[in-house]
């Protein structure tokens, strides 16, 4: 083996993943009615469908689908993760032998486990595989592909923060413009579905929001019993990236009492086909949506 060929395949042995080196292909998702993504991926050989949540920062395996997995075993590890309301889950943590997504060959990866039941899902696919891999989505031929990407490509496109959670969980935010007058930062949640604007009601005062004016709902929390959330949905007039590419106008949002972020939306409002892309701190916009 030649120098140059020993220093790749270190490199990517370091980097806890196994890549081929011809071009990975393209593999289909579900898209449900409500926008979620549901793909396929394989755990220690255990093939499920998962929903790709780039809000979810940690992998979940459900419990009937976790029994499956042999090799996998628990760590003295754990991780405690908040809710959007704040609301704190622990976890153990579990190491993996392999991850397979397509023809995406993962190492080195963890989840954690939750007794939850979903009909025909067996958990959540975070970002946490995509940490050294860019990955397009493209809603209209509903598929996911890992190739890079031309400069052309990567023409229009919006900054992103990257919070990583000492490798235990991994999620991505953006800046934006609220009613032309003020820039927050915004989590970057896939999870959420199609349509949904979530906004922290510390910021009503200085978008000049009378709180008495929007609809008052209250939500029981589906961890705890006790736990009551408030939420105040009404329009908002505009809310656009920070650089300008992509604006919406006179849409319904949720303003939510305890929200842990400024903000936090669905990622389908930014385009057909968007490349997320952690290496580069960026989300291409491949095809702007007007």
């Amino acid at each position: 083996m030649g120098r140059s060929r020993l220093l790749i395949t270190l490199m990517l042995l370091l980097s806890g993943r196994m890549v081929s080196a011809q071009s990975l292909q393209p593999i289909p998702f579900t898209l449900l009615e409500s926008g979620h993504i549901i793909m396929q991926a394989t755990f220690n050989g255990v093939t499920g469908n998962f929903i790709f949540d780039t809000g979810g920062g940690h992998n979940l395996l459900f419990n009937r689908f976790a029994e499956k997995l042999g090799k996998s075993h628990e760590t003295h590890h754990f991780f405690t993760g908040h809710r959007a309301t704040g609301e704190a889950v622990t976890v153990p943590i579990y190491e993996i032998d392999s991850l397979i997504i397509g023809d995406l060959v993962l190492t080195s990866q963890v989840y954690s486990t939750f007794d939850m039941d979903i009909e025909g899902i067996d958990g959540i696919l975070s970002l946490q595989p995509f940490e050294h891999t860019p990955v397009t989505i493209d809603f209209e031929n509903r598929i996911l592909s890992f190739d890079p990407l031309t400069e052309a490509q990567k023409r229009d496109f919006i900054d992103i923060q990257v919070a990583d959670y000492a490798g235990k969980a991994l999620d991505i935010f953006t800046n934006v413009r609220v009613n032309d007058t003020l820039t927050i930062q915004v989590l970057l949640d896939s999870g959420a579905g199609n349509g949904s604007f979530w906004f922290s009601t510390r910021l009503m005062d200085a978008l000049k929001l009378d709180k008495n004016t929007f609809e008052e709902t209250e939500r029981q929390s589906e961890f705890d019993a006790n736990r009551i959330d408030r939420f105040y949905r009404g329009q908002v007039q505009a809310l656009a990236t920070e650089g300008g590419q992509v604006r919406l106008a006179d849409f319904s949002a949720l303003f939510v009492d305890g929200l842990i972020y400024e903000g936090k939306t669905g990622i389908d409002w930014l385009g057909k086909q968007i490349t997320i892309s952690i290496p580069d701190r960026r989300i291409y916009l491949l095809t702007i949506k007007k």
